[in-house]
């Protein structure tokens, strides 16, 4: 279901050509400037983005409290999570649908996920600097 949605977002947008997924079935999709990741879920997809690099030195404890305010019943995220990579050098952005979905909703899921992930972009290289 996943590859069939992303051949038909890559034709409707008139993006590159689509990428075979890695060996972890990762596929990989740039949107304005912003890369994603997207994986099958049985049933389901799982999207996954970096959002920017973590910089302790700047704020740590009150980024960290803006993160868990977000995550807070998904409100500030569309549902999804925001975290850090296993060592902590970036700040991600995961939401995972767990059921079957068809050409449109799957379209809208991602444009609401890359808007969001567009917002914390901006918002913690603002934060950071």
């Amino acid at each position: 279901m996943l590859e069939k949605h992303l051949r038909q977002l890559v034709e409707d947008l008139k993006l590159e050509q689509l990428a075979s997924p890695d060996e972890n079935k990762l596929f990989s999709l740039r949107l304005s400037g912003l890369e994603v990741f997207l994986k099958p879920l049985d049933p389901g997809i799982y999207f996954y983005a970096k959002v920017a690099p973590f910089l302790p030195e700047y704020r740590k404890e009150g980024m960290l409290t803006l993160l868990m305010k977000a995550n807070f019943l998904g409100q500030g995220t569309g549902g999804g999570s925001l975290g850090l990579t296993e060592d902590e050098s970036f700040l991600t952005l995961s939401l995972g649908l767990p059921y079957d979905m068809n050409y449109k909703e799957f379209k809208e899921s991602l444009e609401d996920f890359v808007n969001f992930l567009d917002y914390w972009k901006v918002k913690v290289t603002s934060k950071q600097g």
